[in-house]
């Protein structure tokens, strides 16, 4: 009976998650900076199990404590061990946001609901469209774009006493098999990030060599859970990063053509040729990014968002009107948005700053869509309701500097028959200033202590409305 040789290439302790983006803290708020990265680590701290197996491998095989030399950079063991900041850390428990959403919603007694119009129809719009392409093509599945049968190079190892062996006729399989664990997509950064799983990758080929007893035969390696990133540009392939894909364990069969198994190989495989097929998978994926749904999404985010003064579209400079009431103080104030479309053409050049793609479970997946709005200005006036009486202020001009906002999208990867399972909605405003010298000393104190949070408290709601019916509207039309 023959038996594969099993070539542990990486202690895995768990699945290391790999995301090209940095969380900061700023003033204790956590504020997060597109502007640097850093490396999100996910994954469990099964040391002992991996280590068991390690053993078992060992025990079962002559060669011991054997590594594929490419891979000397670390270990998934290495890396596990690292500060584990899993998904939740990027995107938020899902579950808590969409509780406290939901909690601070109930707490206002004006009713928000209304269609979405000007720059909030804009935003959800856009959302709408890169979700049907994410349904549509199967997000979750989007390593099907790779090949399912890929030529491999033939490759020649040499040995010591001028000894040699080629590796050719060799056909990589299983690769269409993958899955995507995630995607990163920021244009201002001119960056995509992807990670892809593969539970096994087989590759089959013929070889020949000069040793004694083994001059030429066929040749079997399947590795075995596989994972491998994109690190390339958002606009081109110019400034890609290609690193060899990562793989627990190699199974090798190596059979003469008198039908013998040999492990007379066995060093090729260490020393070289199990790096040349970790580099064919990386290389491969690498070009994925150009294919399929990922395209799409590109190509949609590159679409730049452009207002047409038109019937079709009124109130194009305006984002929302403030409506919020807790407890006894009740605010409200319309046309939040820009002075003018130029001004609103300006800030929002890179309204949308990235997409995200999370693979949540074997099944279900959440999308995460960050948008900022930069250097808002407007006048208007305020109306404030405390303890029954209502007073309106004169015309007040105001100014923002950064309003961040993220919608989360989370679906299950088998329903296709509606583009959304939860939504949920976050925004953050940033440098609220307004001048109250003509406002009357007893509402300076409702500015102060409520203004901005009511305004991210009606905005987030409003947002969260528009978003829902605006899928539910893009549902029906397909």
């Amino acid at each position: 009976m023959k038996s594969a040789l099993v070539i542990v290439s990486v202690l895995l302790a768990g699945v290391a998650l790999e995301v090209t983006a940095r969380i900061v803290n700023d003033n204790q708020n956590q504020y997060e900076n597109n502007n640097q990265w850093t490396r999100l680590q996910r994954g469990d701290s099964s040391d002992e199990s991996a280590e068991s197996s390690l053993n078992e491998y060992q025990n079962n095989n002559k060669f011991n404590n054997f590594r594929s030399n490419y891979d000397s950079e670390s270990t998934f063991a290495d890396r596990s061990r690292q500060i584990n900041q899993n998904d939740e850390t990027y995107f938020g428990s899902s579950q808590e946001v969409a509780q406290q959403q939901q909690q601070r919603k109930s707490q206002n007694q004006l009713n928000t609901v209304s269609r979405p119009e000007g720059l909030a129809k804009t935003m959800v719009e856009k959302i709408a469209t890169i979700q049907k392409i994410v349904v549509d093509h199967n997000i979750a599945d989007a390593a099907n774009v790779l090949d399912a049968a890929l030529t491999v190079n033939s490759n020649s190892v040499k040995f010591p006493k001028h000894n040699f062996v080629s590796f050719y006729n060799t056909t990589m399989k299983n690769l269409e098999n993958g899955m995507l664990e995630y995607l990163y997509l920021n244009p201002n950064m001119d960056h995509v990030f992807a990670q892809y799983k593969f539970n096994d990758i087989k590759t089959v080929g013929s070889f020949k060599s000069n040793i004694a007893h083994a001059h030429s035969g066929y040749y079997t390696v399947i590795l075995n859970n596989v994972f491998s990133n994109l690190s390339t540009g958002f606009y081109d392939n110019n400034h890609a990063v290609i690193k060899a894909a990562k793989f627990q364990n190699a199974d090798v069969n190596i059979i003469t053509n008198d039908g013998s198994e040999t492990q007379v190989f066995n060093p090729a495989m260490e020393q070289k040729y199990l790096g040349v097929l970790a580099n064919t998978v990386s290389s491969e994926v690498v070009k994925s990014a150009n294919k399929g749904v990922l395209i799409q999404i590109k190509n949609e985010i590159r679409k730049p968002i452009v207002f047409q003064m038109n019937a079709a579209r009124k109130n194009t400079n305006k984002l929302f009107d403030l409506r919020w009431q807790e407890d006894q103080v009740t605010m409200e104030m319309n046309n939040i948005g820009f002075k003018n479309s130029e001004e609103l053409e300006q800030a929002t050049e890179h309204l949308l700053n990235s997409v995200t793609f999370q693979r949540k479970s074997q099944d279900s997946y959440r999308m995460r869509y960050d948008f900022a709005i930069k250097n808002m200005e407007w006048t208007s006036a305020l109306n404030i309701v405390s303890a029954g009486k209502r007073t309106t202020t004169d015309p007040i001009q105001f100014i923002i500097d950064l309003i961040n906002i993220k919608f989360y999208v989370e679906k299950s990867a088998h329903d296709k028959q509606q583009l959304y399972g939860k939504t949920y909605t976050s925004v953050e405003i940033r440098g609220l200033n307004y001048n109250l010298k003509h406002v009357k000393s007893d509402l300076v104190s409702y500015f102060e202590n409520d203004l901005q949070r009511f305004m991210e408290l009606s905005l987030e709601s409003y947002l969260q409305d528009s978003l829902v019916q605006e899928l539910i509207n893009s549902s029906r039309q397909y």
